[in-house]
């Protein structure tokens, strides 16, 4: 019997709503917020701002506010329906017509949307988890409520069109009785928001089409024009390759001819930019792909079936632009956070070639060569005394990283009254290297601290700390610190003769930077010992 004779009628199944329970379910506080900004940003908004409101220190309200284009009463009852899909640009980063309503029941009960266009009365809706889970119920509030809460979103947004998601009863918060545990949870859940927010839309907060705003505050408090703005983090924003071959572009065509390009990174050794460890994890947390769509990043790191996860991959990150293969050979999860890599895609990847006849089993090997060469240079090193006070804590760790000190020593770096002519001196009594207070101003101008002028101080600590160690102070090493001294007393020396003429010429006077004298110090080709 054939299908077209089997059929007696057809009916429609409408679907039960206590599928709203596991709404969400997927999804963390921040990837539901991010999901939101994705909406935001299809209605043209170029400011949101992302609000925290607490209640004893716990979170108890999230608010979303944006500039955008707002809704009327058709489009607002369409965003609160589930499963809606509304026809989608293909700009748009909205996919499943669902984001609305799962990061918002993925973490509260209660969701509300207030907004308001150009020229239509503002609207507001209220659907709550409860009776949305039992009849689809959705709550038409006053529009005079809807103009109060108007008039709000001016005060952050400077305008009042646009869209404001509220919500209650949060289910995502800490509920215990320590306080210090909710200012602990509290201070770790808005880090990591602003990560994930700071590397999900770092091209577009980048190229400042888009400006994101997150403001932590005591429910009731007031509204505010104060905010936290969320920086751009970059996970292929290193200064130099780890590998002088790559970045590499390896292609492979697809079956209907459209090119897939995959850009190979490698990232230099032991880096500690916050582009790398991506919220202070390792880095090693994110080797693999990084999916990108519509500029906005979809998958941070992770190699799906594609390959295994390895120490030896970590500074390897490839960024993958959609044009074509979501749906195709990457399929996307409603909260998209993350994707499933179809056995066609792997079969891709195993035709992709570099213009050098690199393919992607290559990259890897190449990858982890890198990773292996570096560890075994920082075993090739000598222990050294460790830098302490006197040093940024970034400086002092990326020294640790790179090398490995000898127990029970340090070495101060600190400001004192010297002769002129003198930039520096060294005390092994009080394992310390003085610098003169009488040149401070050249490098740091009158905002001095206690960890100010990292460079000359670094430059310094490499050039001298091997003279610290061992109980005797040699004819070598008193040799090179007076080479050493004599040479930087006439720079610096020179640095003010500079620095006066411009003040002179200059009024009032610009500090100096630093970068004349480590010039240079450059320039005399001299080096202390490995």
């Amino acid at each position: 019997m054939s299908e077209s004779n089997d059929v007696a009628r057809r009916i429609t199944l409408a679907p039960d709503p206590r599928l709203v329970r596991s709404l969400g379910a997927n999804h963390t506080l921040e990837s539901a917020i991010a999901d939101l900004v994705d909406n935001s940003i299809d209605a043209g908004a170029s400011t949101v701002w992302v609000r925290l409101l607490t209640n004893d220190g716990r979170l108890v309200q999230v608010e979303v506010h944006d500039n955008g284009s707002g809704m009327d009463e058709r489009t607002i009852d369409d965003a609160m329906t589930i499963g809606h899909q509304r026809e989608y640009n293909a700009a748009d980063l909205g996919h499943f017509g669902m984001g609305l309503k799962q990061a918002a029941f993925g973490n509260c009960d209660v969701l509300t949307v207030w907004s308001a266009n150009s020229t239509l009365p503002p609207v507001g809706r209220r659907i709550k988890r409860v009776d949305y889970s039992t009849d689809f119920g959705c709550e038409v509030l006053t529009e005079a409520s809807a103009a109060l809460h108007t008039q709000e979103r001016k005060t952050l947004t400077g305008t009042r069109v646009g869209t404001s998601v509220v919500w209650t009863q949060m289910r995502s918060s800490y509920h215990g009785r320590s306080d210090k545990e909710a200012i602990a949870w509290l201070a770790t859940v808005g880090r990591k928001l602003r990560t994930h927010l700071g590397v999900t839309f770092h091209r577009l907060l980048e190229r400042k089409r888009l400006a994101i705003f997150v403001h932590v505050d005591e429910l009731g408090a007031g509204q505010t024009i104060r905010g936290t703005p969320v920086k751009p983090l970059d996970p292929f924003g290193y200064t130099r390759t780890g590998d002088p071959r790559y970045p590499k572009k390896l292609l492979a065509t697809l079956d209907d001819r459209t090119n897939l390009t995959l850009t190979c990174h490698i990232w230099p050794a032991k880096s500690t930019l916050p582009s790398y460890t991506l919220g202070g994890k390792h880095g090693r947390e994110f080797q693999g792909f990084y999916i990108y769509r519509n500029d906005r990043l979809l998958q941070i790191g992770g190699w799906g079936q594609t390959a295994t996860y390895s120490p030896g991959r970590q500074l390897a990150r490839v960024m993958l632009e959609d044009d074509g293969t979501i749906g195709r050979f990457l399929t996307m999860n409603p909260e998209k956070n993350s994707l499933r890599f179809e056995h066609r895609f792997q079969d891709v990847l195993g035709q992709a070639l570099a213009s050098d006849g690199t393919t992607f089993t290559d990259y890897l090997k190449d990858a982890e060569d890198a990773f292996t060469t570096a560890t075994k240079r920082d075993r090739s090193r000598k222990p050294v005394i460790k830098p302490d006070k006197g040093l940024p804590a970034e400086v002092r760790k990326q020294v640790a990283d790179e090398l490995s000190f000898i127990d029970g020593q340090s070495i101060d770096l600190k400001w004192r009254s010297m002769p002129e002519g003198e930039l520096f001196d060294i005390d092994r009594s009080k394992s310390s290297i003085w610098l003169n207070s009488r040149y401070r101003h050249l490098f740091v101008g009158d905002r001095g601290s206690q960890n100010d002028a990292p460079v000359l101080k670094t430059l310094l600590y490499l050039l001298t700390h091997h003279v610290f160690q061992g109980q005797n102070f040699g004819p070598r090493s008193k040799d090179d610190i007076n080479l050493w001294k004599n040479i930087l007393g006439v720079a610096v020396t020179a640095e003010q003769k500079l620095y006066e003429k411009r003040e002179e010429t200059w009024k009032p006077a610009a500090t100096t930077p630093a970068s004349s004298i480590i010039q240079r110090f450059n320039s005399t080709g001299i080096r202390g010992p490995r």
